[in-house]
């Protein structure tokens, strides 16, 4: 082996040289991840033709002041707002009010009665309509803030910019759907039963999952090219990546979007998630809600609005792009039929690149092939630990033990990083003691080699997450080989300088947007993309010392721990930081009985008293028994005077040798929510909802394993009507259960709020009937 080897010359640099080197890369860290922060505000004295995020705190306001669920009084509060509002802005606003009923997961379907608020503002040659859509409804004990009264707030602002600039090419729709929280129903209404849906060319949907953070492109359609040059020509710091819709695709994100993109309609789908502990509960709040990130998503509607409105929307299908943005909101874009020869020249080129390293005597194969395997040990061991000191946190901080994510995220993700970044360093010291740093820095670079390969062929998007910064190290590689020959050893450093930048403008976002998108309790995965990072720059790893000393990685591991003991200092639960509860209260008429209800393993001592003992929680009918398996404890509770549901027999006819019941069910107590249950053994051919038929095929056998019933959201007044076909003439029995959103009595605190799930914190009325 030569005595000279490539990282030798860096590493005799005096201290200076390497603070130097450190602080590059701290300074490219904290400028890429500046990238992924929302912008400032706009203030409510801009230029007419801009968005400001603080013209629409106003409409904010309005929308956010208590729970929008379908069907109740805030809701419609809302929808007469919005109808105000358009007629403000100079178009009028129409209402589609209608039923509809889906079935994207199954038993039991969702039905509801829905109002769409919609308006068009007519293009001067519209070659077909740009969708700008938002929904208006929020979860039950949410005032949804940023979900998602984030996105109508933003489309209204828009509309009033849009105003002030003149009419576009084409026509703009501006639609406010209700029902998303029940499964996109509002928008399968709006595309299935309105005219306007055959003039759409293109969807933008706002729809965010916190209330901070930036505005990501995070779901697209196929054949995007056309829709990602859009925004690299018309936003100003897009975050976009083509990896987030590889991931939504497999997920199967279900917002309002999937509508539309399953119909083959050109579509994008943009949101914040940061702040997460709010997302679905009583915090999603406006003082909660970050105006950049409203100002941040308004910059896409209005640019995009703009961009599209003036386009030939009939020559938007095109191919499959792959994109990302770098610094400064610099978006790389290319055709994905570019993605195997560009892998296939990355990976040619490491070859190239370990059989010149072999040839110089400063790599063995072997030695190569150690080093990756000491790597990827490392790399597991390193999730391994960051799992361990989840494991152990969770039995610390009660907001982890019962929140995916914590109130204290933010340090909680700042101390796992660097206890995560030391292990990763510890373990690569101990790798040097045994192999040249040559060789475990070109052993880290082969899992992104496979990740190369892997993603280019099954998820080609995600392949420039491996390809570019890949392609940067062995730049580095073969930049520094040559400057060993000719012995420049200012010319090594730059080179090690230079080749960090592809590395983090492409990757180091990814630990980041991983902890937003999976959360602190899978903060593992994220830790693991940090070791995996780290990877690609180990020269400049081992210029800062870490092969030659446990130095820098105490020292990281330090800071880790410290931050981590900040977030556990800062955590439990006060008013400020309510703790989640699932506590519901549920009467059965026919029984006489009632019971408290609660999906937590353990309640909190102001509802421990509501469980003395364990009691036998009720049967299936009633609550929904697809939600009866998430009831951890019953206790036995005072029967509450309420009016139960009602269900009048108006039509019972043969249909072959089964029968056909004509009913009319209604809540009796004007709840906005109701379930049908078909409780008996019968097989269920065919039903009509509200007017919306649901035909089985085969014919469901209802039974206590897998009943067949629905849910019914926005129950109007007067109820709805219920046909069922039956394939046998013998009687039926159904539970008919509504549900309003809040419990009897006093049991609701200020330093507790309902969990995000469908059950807490509401009161379920059950009656039985025969046929």
């Amino acid at each position: 082996m030569n005595d000279l080897k490539p990282t030798d010359a860096p590493a005799r640099l005096a201290l200076s040289w390497r603070l130097l080197v450190g602080a590059w890369l701290l300074l490219l860290i904290v400028l890429r991840l500046w990238d992924v922060t929302p912008p400032r505000v706009v203030g409510a004295q801009a230029a007419p033709e801009q968005f400001s995020a603080e013209r629409a705190r106003t409409d904010l306001q309005a929308l956010t002041r208590a729970p929008r669920p379908s069907g109740t009084p805030a809701h419609r509060a809302a929808r007469e707002y919005l109808l105000r509002r358009l007629a403000e802005l100079g178009l009028k606003g129409e209402v589609q009010s209608t039923s509809v009923v889906g079935a994207w997961w199954g038993l039991p379907y969702d039905a509801a009665h829905v109002d769409n608020v919609m308006a068009r503002l007519p293009g001067t040659d519209s070659t077909g309509a740009v969708l700008l859509m938002a929904h208006y409804d929020s979860v039950p004990h949410s005032p949804g803030a940023g979900d998602d009264a984030a996105g109508v707030a933003v489309l209204l602002e828009t509309l009033r910019a849009m105003k002030a600039t003149g009419a576009l090419r084409n026509d703009l729709l501006f639609l406010f759907t209700d029902a998303e929280e029940a499964g996109a129903l509002g928008a399968q209404a709006f595309r299935a039963q309105h005219p306007w849906a055959r003039d759409v060319g293109v969807v933008i949907n706002f729809d965010s999952r916190g209330t901070s953070g930036a505005t990501v492109l995070y779901e697209t359609s196929q054949g995007n090219a056309r829709l990602i040059q859009a925004i690299a020509e018309s936003v100003p710091r897009p975050v976009v990546s083509s990896l987030f819709p590889e991931v939504a695709r497999r997920l199967g994100h279900s917002t309002d979007l999937r509508v539309f993109r399953e119909a083959g309609v050109p579509a994008m789908n943009f949101g914040f998630s940061d702040s997460s502990s709010h997302y679905h509960t009583a915090l999603d709040r406006l003082d909660h809600l970050d105006l950049r990130s409203v100002q941040h998503m308004g910059m896409y509607a209005l640019a995009l609005g703009r961009t599209f409105g003036d386009r030939d929307l009939r020559q938007l299908p095109s191919e499959d792009a792959v994109f990302f943005d770098v610094f400064l909101g610099w978006m790389v874009r290319y055709p994905r039929f570019l993605v195997l020869p560009f892998a296939a020249l990355i990976l040619l080129a490491q070859v190239a690149v370990m059989l010149r390293a072999r040839s110089s005597g400063a790599a063995s194969f072997r030695g190569i092939a150690l080093g990756a395997l000491g790597f990827l040990a490392s790399i597991v061991l390193t999730m391994a630990a960051t799992g361990a000191v989840l494991f152990v946190l969770r039995r610390t901080d009660p907001s982890l033990a019962l929140m995916r994510e914590p109130y204290e995220a933010t340090w909680y993700r700042l101390g796992l990083t660097g206890m995560g970044a030391g292990v990763t360093a510890a373990l690569y010291r101990l790798l040097r003691r045994w192999r040249t740093p040559e060789e475990v820095a070109l052993g880290a670079l082969l899992p992104w080699s496979v990740g190369l390969a892997v993603s280019s062929v099954l998820a080609p998007g995600a392949s420039y997450f491996f390809a570019w910064p890949l392609a940067g190290a062995l730049a580095g590689f073969a930049a520094l080989s040559w400057a060993r020959r000719t012995g420049r050893t200012s010319l090594s450093l730059a080179v090690l300088l230079l080749t960090a930048v592809p590395v983090i403008a492409v990757a180091a976002p990814g630990p980041f947007l991983l902890f937003v998108a999976l959360q602190v309790q899978r903060g593992f995965v994220a830790v693991a993309v940090v070791a995996l990072l780290m990877g690609a720059l180990l020269p400049q790893v081992e210029l800062l010392g870490a092969g030659r000393s446990f130095r820098p990685a105490a020292l990281l591991a330090i800071v880790g721990v410290v931050l981590l003991g900040v977030a556990l200092g800062r955590s439990g639960f006060s008013v400020e930081k309510p703790r989640p509860t699932g506590l519901t209260y549920a009467v059965d008429q026919a029984s006489g009985q009632a019971w408290w209800l609660t999906t937590d393993d353990e309640p909190p001592p102001a509802q421990a008293r509501l469980f003395p003992s364990q009691t036998a929680r009720p049967g299936p009918g009633v609550i929904s028994p697809y939600d009866l398996a998430y009831v951890t404890r019953a206790g036995s509770a005072p029967v509450e005077s309420l009016p139960a549901p009602t269900v009048e027999l108006l039509a019972d006819e043969p249909a072959g040798p089964g029968r056909r019941l004509r009913l009319k069910v209604r809540s009796a107590r004007q709840a906005p929510e109701l379930t049908v249950i078909v409780s008996s053994e019968t097989t269920v051919v065919r039903a009509r909802i509200d007017g919306r038929d649901v035909v089985e095929s085969p014919p469901h056998l209802s039974n206590e394993q897998r009943p067949w019933g629905f849910r019914y959201l926005g129950v109007p007044s007067e109820g709805f009507e219920l046909v069922l076909e039956l394939a046998e003439a013998r009687p039926v029995e159904l539970r008919v259960i509504d549900r309003t959103y809040s419990l009897p009595g006093s049991h609701e605190a200020p330093d507790l709020m309902s969990v995000p799930f469908y059950l807490a914190g509401s009161t379920f009325d059950s009656q039985r009937f025969r046929f």
